[in-house]
């Protein structure tokens, strides 16, 4: 069994050491990485290049800056493992969790196996999700059981998939846009046999990077590809093509979580003093999706108590959820 690590890169040379270095024990295995500098202009090929010299089974490859889809796009062109893990830059990977992973995909009967991570910001390292071990027959079982259990993420950095599954459905990420991951993931479950899940927490996840295109505190227009990504995602359920429909409640407590999380959890703090942020979050709320999905999760408390009570508020009065999301942020 090999893994093949891919990294898509851009101005990374601040971090890039630090995310190689952690997977090097890994390459000492036989596992492969595959390296994607997306447009860098300074020294991260550089660097990623000095680290790697006597290293097998590694791939740099380098690119106009044309976006992180892209760089993971071509990367998986050129990945041969059995399972596919994707790596941040800004990243790295705990040795001894990363093997409880490894090892756990050496029978390769799963199609998935997801873990946790640790997210790493002012000298804390959190653990989220806390995960225990189990088993699920596919994807769509996988899907709705932890959107219910709030233990679904949307970024495909906690997971392992099997390679040749994305290959026969040609997954792939949209370019072009940030959000992305939230296709890639649900496509892909949509088609995935056996999921492991792992009560290991090996990926950690760096928060404190100023130059990431998710930063908390920039105003970017392209955030709204965030609802271009739940449109997409309904249109493709909608086709009748899946076990799983856009009505379904654990889609709708994705759509309201997703949103919420990546466009009102950033831009409700912003909007009391910025005016485009406060569009952007009138947008939201007024969007046919996000108030179908919120009407859907205020009817079912069995999404978890928090949840519940912020979608009920957001149902009943969204000006004053404002508030309250604002207060408890």
């Amino acid at each position: 069994m090999k893994i093949s690590f891919i990294i898509p890169a851009f101005n990374a040379e601040r971090y890039i050491a630090t995310c190689l270095n952690s997977l090097k024990p890994f390459l000492a295995l036989g596992h492969q990485l595959v390296l994607v500098d997306d447009g860098s202009t300074d020294s991260t090929t550089e660097i990623a290049k000095e680290l790697l010299k006597e290293e097998e089974n590694v791939i740099i490859l380098q690119q106009t800056n044309q976006g992180q889809s892209v760089a993971r796009n071509r990367g998986l062109q050129q990945a041969t493992g059995d399972y596919i893990w994707f790596i941040d830059a800004d990243d790295y990977i705990d040795e001894e969790a990363g093997r409880v992973v490894a090892e756990a995909a050496e029978s390769q009967e799963f199609d998935a196996i997801v873990f946790g991570l640790k997210l790493d910001e002012g000298g804390q390292s959190v653990p989220s999700p806390v995960l225990q071990r189990r088993t699920y027959p596919d994807g769509i079982d996988y899907f709705r059981r932890s959107n219910m259990q709030a233990t679904f993420r949307t970024y495909p950095v906690n997971k392992l998939f099997r390679r040749s599954l994305i290959l026969e459905h040609d997954i792939r990420f949209p370019e072009g846009r940030i959000y992305e991951d939230m296709q890639f993931n649900l496509t892909f479950f949509l088609h995935a046999g056996q999921v492991l899940e792992l009560p290991a927490n090996p990926y950690h996840y760096v928060l404190s990077n100023p130059a990431s295109s998710t930063n908390k505190n920039l105003i970017q227009k392209r955030d709204l590809a965030a609802l271009t990504s739940v449109v997409e995602a309904t249109e493709m359920l909608d086709t009748g093509k899946y076990k799983l429909s856009s009505s379904d409640l654990a889609f709708q407590v994705l759509v309201y979580t997703f949103l919420s999380s990546c466009l009102l959890k950033k831009y409700i703090p912003l909007s009391f003093s910025d005016k485009e942020a406060l569009e952007f979050v009138q947008q939201t709320m007024k969007h046919t999706l996000f108030k179908g999905a919120v009407r859907r999760c205020a009817q079912h408390p069995s999404i978890g108590l928090k949840r519940w009570a912020m979608a009920l508020c957001l149902w009943l009065s969204p000006r004053l959820s404002r508030y309250l999301i604002n207060w408890m942020i």
